[in-house]
């Protein structure tokens, strides 16, 4: 089995975790480097029928956060590097703030289990990237509208970051391009490639 890298790429929706993944997919093949991305598991949770956003229960978390687990093993298989277009920290915020949006009372053990397959989980991402939530920038075509469950999403992902020690760093407008070239920058030392 290859010992990839793997970097998780988080955020609420529309904040540029895609094209980050994207751009950086593309200055990492150009110098021969086998990639991977893990992308979100929406689309195939609308054709299955599993709640998501606001409606996010217990075991749709799970759904996304296996989905996510799965895949990463398979691409870890085969890639150098894989990027994960919403690592299982993701799942955890958008059930929190859905749990927040909906006022609802929560079993202590479901708590336990999603956060320690969160915590568990965490170290295996060499690198940990976060979007900040940017109320300015225009939402993509199709997204969902409701501003202040977005907005949830965020504040509980850097609520978890910071709470649980999970060191990462921050993709804002200012430093996206000086991060981009930072993060393809320390791929290419950790390869040999530098």
């Amino acid at each position: 089995m290859v010992s990839s890298l793997v970097i998780g790429i988080a955020g609420t929706h529309s904040t540029g975790k895609s094209t980050f993944c994207n751009e950086l997919r593309t200055v990492l093949e150009s110098r021969g480097i086998r990639v991977e991305t893990i992308p979100s598991f929406g689309a195939l949770a609308v054709q299955q029928g599993i709640p998501l956003l606001n409606q996010h229960t217990y075991d749709s978390t799970m759904w996304f956060i296996d989905r996510t687990l799965e895949a990463e093993q398979v691409a870890r298989a085969n890639a150098e590097v894989v990027l994960v277009d919403r690592p299982v920290i993701d799942a955890v915020a958008y059930w929190n703030a859905a749990v927040e949006f909906r006022g609802d009372e929560v079993a202590a053990h479901e708590v336990e289990a999603i956060g320690a397959l969160m915590i568990g989980h965490s170290p295996n991402y060499t690198t940990v990237l976060a979007t900040k939530l940017d109320p300015s920038i225009a939402l993509g075509p199709g997204r969902d509208t409701d501003s202040r469950y977005r907005a949830a999403v965020d504040a509980h992902l850097h609520e978890l970051l910071n709470r649980h020690s999970i060191h990462h760093q921050v993709i804002s407008p200012g430093v996206r391009e000086a991060l981009l070239a930072q993060v393809a920058a320390d791929v290419f030392q950790r390869m040999g490639l530098a």
